[in-house]
């Protein structure tokens, strides 16, 4: 038995219930959160505890990052708010680990102990990393769903739009249409749009919040029509739709590409096994 390793993990285990008792000025926090996308939040106030213990601040990088994913997907009202939830989970869970960890080190041999310490430092570490990248992740997946969703709504738009619709309400029509993350996005925006937020503005909080280059580039020149008066909607529209089509017609030849370019290698491993098999059958035989 390892003293110190155990006097240290039951330390930073009665800190951590500690902590967790007495988290409840952070339930008006906590309470509102989602169990889906928050799992086991009511150990969240001991992260929330340590972010206070630190001065309160998301500071440096990692503060931007959380705050810059959490817009995303939370609204950039809701940023910090959110960003404060999230290092709130990575702290409590890397807590917990190393505390737990620790305790069982103290409890083998020397050799096992040194061992465990390090395993609980890697999984505490792991864990952190995880809820660090796991908005992030969120993020790049609706992009992508998005994306895809992309081509289909602008060539609907467009079709609207050519057939005499103001571009609000064909907007609106565009989205009420279909479902999918594109579309509750487009959604959200006429929301904004009915709340009194200009249709420049909503537009433009719409290509933000997708996070998409392409989508961005799409929303600052419609912008930029509407700006003009637009009188040129239906023909930039058209223009753009058929970009889109090409463009993923493009994407789609190039994963095709890379596709059979990766089964080549594998191919060729098994041919090359069949003509061994060949080749050692044939000179058994003659040997015979």
């Amino acid at each position: 038995m390892n003293l110190l390793f155990l006097i240290i993990g039951s330390f930073l285990l009665l800190l951590y219930a500690g902590m967790l008792i007495s988290g409840g000025k952070y339930d008006y926090m906590i309470e509102p959160l989602s169990g889906d996308d928050f799992p086991f939040r009511f150990t969240y106030c001991v992260g929330l505890r340590w972010i206070d213990i630190g001065g309160g601040k998301l500071k440096g990088s990692v503060g931007d990052k959380l705050r810059h994913d959490a817009g995303l997907i939370y609204t950039p009202q809701y940023a910090e708010f959110y960003a404060r939830i999230i290092l709130a989970q990575m702290l409590s869970f890397g807590h917990l680990s190393v505390a737990l960890f620790w305790v069982l080190a103290g409890l083998f041999d020397a050799g096992m102990s040194g061992f465990l310490v390090l395993i609980g430092a890697v999984f505490g570490v792991y864990t952190m990393y995880y809820y660090y990248n796991h908005t992030g992740e969120k993020v790049r997946e609706r992009t992508e769903l998005c994306e895809s969703e992309f081509p289909n709504a602008i060539s609907k738009l467009a079709l609207i739009v050519n057939s005499g619709v103001i571009l609000r309400n064909a907007w609106e029509m565009t989205a009420a249409g279909k479902t999918g993350e594109f579309y509750t996005l487009m959604q959200k925006s006429c929301d904004e749009m009915k709340n009194g937020m200009p249709e420049i503005d909503a537009i433009y909080n719409f290509g933000v919040e997708i996070n998409s280059p392409d989508i961005k580039k799409f929303t600052s020149a419609l912008i930029q029509s509407i700006e003009r008066g637009g009188g040129d909607l239906p023909i930039f529209l058209a223009s753009q739709s058929a970009e889109l089509w090409e463009h993923r017609r493009q994407t789609m030849l190039q994963k095709g590409e890379k596709a059979a370019g990766a089964l080549l290698m594998p191919i060729a491993l098994m041919f090359c096994g069949v003509m061994l098999i060949v080749i050692a059958a044939a000179m058994q035989s003659f040997s015979m």
